[in-house]
């Protein structure tokens, strides 16, 4: 009888030591980041006092360094800065946060940045490598000035520069790197479209910064064409020792911003981030050098594979969508001692469409996806609306994080207005009204709570 009463007392304190050892209390930073990029609001007064309506307490500022071709150490910035301080002196005058984020513009006035993007941006040899640096770390030097004085909360040093973070060594040829410098790989997967020639029109052969092109061959032979050259260039193609002069930028690139990074602190003493592309993150070398891991989180959610049917099987879905990428993230800190770096999500957006969160990056052209009988073309503005997969999304998001131990400290949104007659231009908008008319608004909203 006394062995059973000891085995009755003992084994519910022995399941609850172990349940004590097993649970992960939520994460609750001291300040959730919450908010986003205006996309061209006519007063700042307003702007704000929505934001606050929303239950947002973050205004993110971007200022553009202008890059020329994209192998090129042409890069300049303008002096003038009014249209950014008011801004941000209004955002501080009604009590918000403020993130302040450089980027880089790829000037498309350039033949040779046609189907380019910023973060190509790769200058050809060590000499302009330099040269590049020294202009960027002047704009940043500028900024991180203005940044101290006017109390900014957060400093990004940078935005989706892929090329030009990716300052791990390597032992092999990284999959992007050879896939551009296989044109066979490239004719394969582009030449999917032909299939859909019939479908696809002028317009949808769109390439910013140029007309769009009246035939699809051309349009796919030039594409193959331009990516070729950016990635036999990338990796020395006709050199010997390919590899160990990648490795010899990457090291030059990783000094450079160390570098960077250490100038800009002795100017501003706030906190600093970089904002990595969503693909591109692992590959940064110099995140123990900053407060908080950026991330422009625009990660595909489910694969175009699968059927969804039903409002709760999205949701389902795109949680274990969410969960596999934090999984993700969590393996690439813990192999780099970063496990308890903070993270913000510099960037996340969705567009009103359907299957959004198929290519949350894409807003415009077209895309094919799925494989085998469950291949099919997308072309997204003419793509079905949909107000609810993003709201899915971010509703996904808020259960994760809320359920996991998930150091996440910030969601910047990707875009916000307050004016209707921007929805019809730009699909990423999230109109925040009074009244919350948008159910992604409210979602959003519910991230306020990770701080109280």
């Amino acid at each position: 009888m006394k062995k059973i009463l000891l085995v009755v007392f003992i084994a519910p304190l022995i399941f609850l030591l172990f349940s004590r050892e097993q649970y992960k209390a939520p994460y609750q930073p001291d300040t959730f980041y919450l908010g986003g990029i205006q996309i061209n609001e006519a007063n700042n007064e307003d702007w704000v006092k929505m934001l606050q309506d929303a239950n947002m307490n973050t205004v993110e500022v971007t200022i553009y360094a202008k890059q020329g071709e994209w192998d090129s150490d042409s890069l300049s910035f303008d002096d003038e800065n009014q249209g950014v301080l008011s801004e941000i002196r209004a955002a501080k005058a009604a009590g918000l946060h403020v993130i302040l984020i450089l980027r880089v513009s790829l000037d498309h006035a350039f033949v040779r940045n046609r189907f380019m993007w910023h973060g190509m941006v790769l200058p050809k040899n060590d000499s302009l490598l330099v040269n590049w640096f020294g202009r960027y770390q002047a704009f940043a030097k500028k900024w991180a000035t203005i940044a101290a004085q006017e109390g900014v909360d957060v400093f990004c040093i940078g935005s989706e520069m892929n090329a030009l973070v990716s300052t791990f060594e390597v032992n092999s040829m990284p999959s992007l790197y050879a896939y551009y410098n296989s044109v066979p790989a490239q004719r394969k997967f582009e030449q999917r479209a032909l299939k859909y020639k019939k479908q696809l029109k002028e317009e949808d052969l769109w390439v910013r910064g140029y007309d769009n092109y009246k035939n699809l061959r051309a349009y796919i032979d030039d594409r193959i064409k331009y990516n070729h050259t950016w990635g036999q260039q990338a990796t020395f193609a006709g050199k010997r020792n390919r590899l160990a002069l990648m490795n010899q930028r990457r090291k030059q690139a990783l000094y450079q911003w160390k570098k960077l990074i250490k100038e800009v602190r002795t100017i501003y003493k706030g906190k600093l981030t970089y904002a990595a592309n969503f693909d591109n993150y692992h590959e940064v070398a110099f995140w123990d050098d900053l407060d908080f891991i950026g991330i422009n989180a625009y990660f595909a959610l489910r694969n175009a594979n699968q059927t969804i049917v039903s409002p709760q099987k999205m949701q389902k879905t795109l949680k274990r969508g969410w969960e596999n990428v934090f999984d993700q993230v969590d393996a690439f800190r813990a192999q780099h001692d970063l496990k308890d770096k903070p993270m913000l999500f510099t960037e996340l957006g969705y567009i009103n469409r359907k299957n959004t969160t198929i290519e949350p990056w894409t807003g415009f052209g077209f895309s094919i996806v799925g494989s085998n009988q469950n291949e099919r073309l997308i072309v997204w503005d003419r793509e079905e609306a949909d107000w609810e997969e993003r709201k899915f999304a971010i509703d996904a998001l808020y259960e994760v994080v809320k359920e996991q131990r998930i150091n996440l400290e910030g969601i910047l949104y990707w875009k916000l207005t307050t004016h209707d007659y921007h929805l019809p231009y730009e699909p990423f908008a999230l109109h925040l009204t009074p009244e919350a008319k948008d159910s992604l608004q409210t979602s959003l909203g519910l991230f306020s709570k990770l701080d109280d």
